[in-house]
Formats: C-alpha cells, structure tokens, sequence
C-alpha cells in the first residue's frame, strides 16, 4: 500500500483503544478488510466519531507509518442510522457485521465482496427481509462455502424464517462458535 491513500469503506468493527483513540475495521472495493487506528476519534472535538458509526460507507484518509494503518480523515457517504430503525434490523446489521469481521481475512480482496456487503446493508436498511435473504446466499457463495440445499429449497419456498435460521446455523459451524450479535437481543 502507498503511504498516503484515500479509500471508500463499510465500517464493520471498531473498538476502543485507550480512552480516546478507535482500532477501525473498514471493508473496501480494492484493498478487503483493513484495519486502521483513528487517534483521537473519541475525543469530544473530533469530528470523526459520527462517521465512525458500525455500517456506515464512508470516505476516509489513511497514511502507513511504522507497519501501521492510521485514519486521519473521514467523510461519511452512506449512514445507516440516519433514519429510525426497528430493533431487528439493528440486529441484523450488527449479525451481518459479526459475519463479515470473522469471515473475511484481513488484507484478503474477494472480487464481490464489497458490492454484496452494500447489498446487504440496503436490504437490512429498507427492511427487505428477502432480499437480504437473498444476498446473505450470494454473500455465502462469493465466500467459496457450499450452500447446503435445504437453504435454497425453503428460499425458493418462501419460507423466510426457516432459511434464515438454517443460514445462521451454517455460518456458526464455519466459525466453529455461537455469533457474539445473538446475545444481544435475548
């Protein structure tokens, strides 16, 4: 990577560093998941927090120093809260997220990827229970994982809920864990 670059990127992890600075995941078109450290994000004049939020696309600045990745800049594109949304489709963000953190390797580009992780954030956005469903399936293809057939066969049947928990199910065996997101609304 060079030493200063401007990328766009979904903000799919972030965690608190100290007390004021944020280790930032963001997935982008051509460089896959990075991580950068956003120095000072938190602090109360920093305008980067609000841009920082979990599923946000955003354009931000990066410079490489010492091996390191840090955010110097950031401008939002797309917000995913900027209108009211329902606790399940926060909940679904946050499961999509968890997912795309655990299965994506860092610095790895999956041509697709991207473009089907804003397909899905639409879909959670709009509140489009089958087209989520839909790019969750193509987001699982893009992966290489094969797709079992009972996922496809309730899909095609319609049977929303059902597909959904067999995909769960199926990312939980990749990860070899139960997903962090579920307990959060239990």
């Amino acid at each position: 990577m060079e030493r200063y670059k401007t990328v766009q990127g979904i903000v799919i992890n972030k965690k608190t560093i100290r007390e004021a600075d944020l280790l930032v995941t963001l997935l982008t078109p051509r460089d896959g998941k990075i991580t950068a450290l956003a120095k000072g994000a938190k602090n109360i004049k920093s305008s980067r927090l609000g841009c920082l939020q979990l599923g946000n696309t955003i354009k931000a600045q990066l410079y490489q120093k010492n091996n390191y990745l840090w955010l110097s800049e950031s401008q939002t594109i797309v917000q995913f809260l900027q209108d009211y949304k329902s606790l399940a489709q926060i909940n679904l963000l946050f499961y999509f997220l968890e997912l795309a953190n655990r299965l994506i390797a860092e610095n790895q580009q999956i041509e697709g990827i991207y473009e089907i992780s804003q397909k899905i954030i639409e879909s959670i956005n709009k509140n489009l229970v089958n087209r989520f469903i839909e790019n969750e399936i193509k987001f699982i293809e893009i992966l290489g994982f094969g797709l079992p057939p009972e996922i496809k066969k309730y899909f095609s049947q319609k049977d929303y809920k059902a597909s959904q928990k067999l995909i769960k199910t199926f990312f939980e065996s990749i990860i070899e864990k139960p997903l962090e997101s579920n307990k959060l609304f239990k």
